[in-house]
């Protein structure tokens, strides 16, 4: 069966140990031509007869892996450097083998455009090493380096104490610090170990969050503890994982006293809100102090610490709200506040307001809807009076145009009259007998004079 696998074309010779019968054929290629193409993988069982080959619906293609760089270049010389290898093709063949000088990078993982390993420890110390991948037997020829340098060292951490619940801010300096990839703090205490996290923020200074102390806040711990163990977790650098140079001191977690009885404690607007308690100021040398917030529900407000006591200003609210204290990874809430409204009216008075207000809104209500309807009523007799005036105007219009056509028909009927005959007239006598004697005919003044 040594000739009965074929891959595109390339022969491929079966390996017994992958064989699984019936089910399972492992085969390792021959070297490809320069000029393959894809093909399916043609399998023989027995003799190469026709009714004994199975060919593949798959098309199998050869490709030629590249690399173009990688990030990052340096890291410390214990390794432990995550390093991806960036490229073409990476993700072909079986399996993949990079070497950092004479040492493997570990492998994590890969794609067809990077490969992901962790630097081994160098064994020339500080300097560059050559870097070479292979993808199972292709080497590929192009030239990267990755430089060891020396592994970080912490100086000095500030400050040198926390709380238990851990999570205050710690400045640490050394160097060489802004090679690790992902610092962190350690403590182990009773047993247990606490882990935080850091940020490098350059080569010579760090900044992380102290670990807690204890899962959970117990009432032994009312007293200042020292850590069993203390370090840091630079990649692989094994000398920081215990840091002795410095001693963490762990002071007890600040307690709160109730702010009620009841858990809701009532305050006037602009009154001050006074927590009382005990721990809130570690006893650090250099009169070291805790960054408090206190949340008045979601609003922080202004605080003042002191001994025994810390003051919150609180923010311009009314109502009823949650009291939460945060320090460090304590998160802490005595009860609640009720900010009680600034007004100077009961609320009878204020329940008897409201009353006449709404009655006295209800008649002015009404009142508008009866001016609404009487002034509906108004414009609908004003529209008839207009329109019986209209018609008025209308009728007498049109009987001055009658009478004036009448008129001026009389007048041309008498003007043609007198165009035809002339005026009549009178003689003097007639005229003035019957001006001065009206009615009478015959007048002794008529008659003639014997």
């Amino acid at each position: 069966m040594v000739d009965n696998v074929e891959v595109a074309g390339v022969r491929c010779t079966p390996v017994e140990e992958g064989y699984i019968i019936a089910e399972q054929i492992v085969c390792e290629m021959s070297a490809a031509p320069a000029d393959s193409r894809p093909g399916p993988v043609q399998l023989c069982v027995g003799e190469c007869r026709p009714e004994l080959k199975a060919r593949s619906s798959q098309l199998y293609s050869f490709v030629t892996p590249t690399i173009t760089g990688l990030s990052p270049s340096r890291g410390p010389e214990s390794g432990g450097t995550k390093v991806t290898i960036m490229g073409e093709n990476l993700g072909a063949g079986s399996s993949v083998n990079v070497q950092f000088g004479n040492q493997t990078c570990e492998f994590f993982g890969r794609t067809m455009k990077e490969i992901v390993c962790y630097s081994a420890p160098s064994l020339s110390g500080v300097g560059s090493v050559q870097i070479s991948v292979s993808v199972d037997n292709a080497q590929i020829r192009e030239s990267l380096t990755f430089e060891y340098i020396e592994d970080p060292t912490v100086l000095r951490i500030e400050p040198d104490w926390s709380i238990a619940s851990g999570h205050t801010p710690l400045m640490v300096t050394g160097t060489n610090l802004d090679v690790v990839q992902e610092p962190r703090i350690r403590v182990k205490y009773a047993g247990r170990e606490s882990v935080n996290v850091c940020k490098g923020l350059n080569s010579t200074t760090m900044s992380c969050f102290a670990p807690s102390l204890m899962a959970e806040y117990l009432p032994g711990l009312d007293t200042v503890k020292h850590a069993d163990e203390f370090g840091f977790i630079f990649n692989n650098v094994q000398v920081l994982l215990v840091y002795n140079n410095t001693n963490l001191v762990y002071y007890p977690n600040p307690f709160f006293e109730p702010l009620s009885t009841s858990g809701v404690l009532e305050q006037k607007p602009g009154s001050p809100i006074i927590l009382k308690g005990r721990n809130l100021i570690p006893p650090a040398p250099g009169g070291a102090k805790l960054n408090y917030t206190v949340l008045i529900g979601e609003t922080p407000c202004s605080v003042t610490v002191s001994e025994s006591q810390l003051l919150c200003e609180p923010p311009n609210l009314t109502g009823q709200y949650k009291v939460v204290v945060q320090v460090g990874g304590l998160h802490v809430s005595p009860g609640a506040v009720h900010i009680m409204s600034d007004s100077l009216l009961t609320l009878p008075a204020i329940v008897s307001i409201a009353a006449g207000g709404g009655l006295l809104l209800i008649i002015v209500i009404l009142v508008l809807i009866a001016y609404k309807r009487k002034s509906r009523e108004n414009d609908l007799t004003l529209k008839r009076l207009q329109m019986q005036m209209d018609n008025l105007e209308s009728r007498v219009a049109l009987e001055c145009k009658e009478a004036f056509a009448e008129l001026q028909t009389d007048i041309n009927e008498l003007t043609s009259d007198l165009d035809r005959a002339g005026i009549p007239h009178l003689d003097y006598r007639t005229y003035a007998m019957r001006v001065l004697f009206p009615g009478i005919e015959d007048h002794p003044v008529l008659r003639e004079l014997e």
